[in-house]
């Protein structure tokens, strides 16, 4: 395992429970911290959580067993009891009902450019990695995730991006978990397949996700329990940050604030300049302005979860396969850029 701009870089290996096992091993005692975090997240008594998570362990298997397998490797070799990780994975679903916000995405059109800051809670910032995975039974892939979780940003050897928002929701959201819908996207070899995906998928859940492919191609999906919405697409730069755009869906009027605040300012700064490239990318997402709700946030109180801000800030390159990362919130440092293979030459 190496280390790549402050996070462990974990490469996994054959199959699911060979996965799984280098996983867990690799992130063992990352897997507790989340264990530790996400349990005060919840707020629930462990029985409760593992009677959740014994729901959701029934929709992972039954939407891909290999996930599964994976999963339950995971827990043996970080020593929990499996039902933790069916939970990490469910994570958004048990939070679906919190009022915070988290991540504004963008991706330019006509580019292979997606991004997006990654905003949660502080405690997360020691905890998150990188994994690449070397699968010989479809498109390899580069991502970002939290230890425990089987998936989250990314892209892929078919030049497939994905980056998600969380969107808060009162309505019950038992589906296949978003992060195992983000994995399945990464395992797509294109973006008509990852759309089918979503399909197979179903309703029940409440998220964003931003999907997009070398070519320039993208599409973003909302979804909203029993709904699945498609954003109308604005042409040049495509972003999204923490509210349903429908304006009659439900929203908490402070999420909405901040949410709203943050759009605006990603559409301001794309009028700003006619450049699209990476740097302009990483400009807008290390922006400053509004304290308090700016695009690139320190930490600062949120109930309930805690200290809130920009936990990590990553553009990728999806014909180069790449990605640049920031880990934490100061808008003025470097991205270090990560190859999902190193013999590929990044394109500017």
């Amino acid at each position: 395992m190496t280390t790549i701009g402050g996070l462990p870089f974990i490469t996994l290996l054959g199959g699911p429970a060979d996965r799984g096992e280098q996983h867990g091993t690799a992130l063992k005692e990352r897997i507790h911290g989340m264990i530790e975090v996400y349990g005060s997240f919840f707020g629930r008594p462990e029985s409760e959580i593992f009677d959740i998570a014994g729901h959701f362990k029934s929709v992972i298997n039954d939407f891909e067993p290999d996930y599964g397998t994976e999963i339950e490797a995971i827990a043996a070799a970080a020593d929990v009891n499996p039902l933790w990780i069916y939970a990490l994975n469910a994570r958004s679903e048990f939070l679906s009902f919190v009022p915070t916000t988290e991540c504004t995405v963008m991706h330019f059109a006509g580019t292979p450019l997606l991004g997006q800051n990654w905003d949660w809670e502080e405690r997360l910032e020691p905890l998150i990695a990188l994994a690449r995975i070397e699968r010989t039974d479809g498109p390899s892939i580069l991502m970002m995730t939290e230890p425990g979780i089987l998936g989250k940003i990314g892209l892929n050897d078919s030049g497939i991006g994905v980056c998600f928002n969380f969107l808060h929701i009162n309505r019950p959201t038992n589906g296949v978990p978003i992060h195992i819908l983000l994995r399945a996207i990464l395992e797509c070899s294109s973006i008509d397949a990852a759309r089918e995906t979503i399909d197979r998928a179903g309703t029940g859940r409440s998220a964003n996700i931003l999907v997009a492919d070398e070519s320039g191609a993208r599409f973003d999906m909302e979804f909203a329990a029993t709904k699945q919405i498609e954003v109308d697409d604005p042409g040049d730069v495509l972003a999204h940050t923490n509210h349903y755009l429908d304006p009659e869906m439900f929203s908490m009027p402070h999420i909405l604030e901040n949410s709203t605040l943050r759009l605006n300012r990603a559409h301001a700064l794309a009028k700003e300049t006619e450049t699209r490239d990476r740097a302009t990318m990483v400009q807008m997402l290390s922006d400053t302005e509004n304290p308090g709700n700016s695009i690139c946030q320190t930490y600062r109180p949120r109930e309930p979860l805690g200290n809130m801000g920009t936990v990590c800030t990553l553009t990728m390159d999806l014909a180069a396969r790449n990605m640049d990362i920031r880990l934490g919130n100061d808008a003025s440092a470097a991205l270090e850029r990560v190859e999902l293979h190193p013999r590929r030459v990044a394109a500017e």
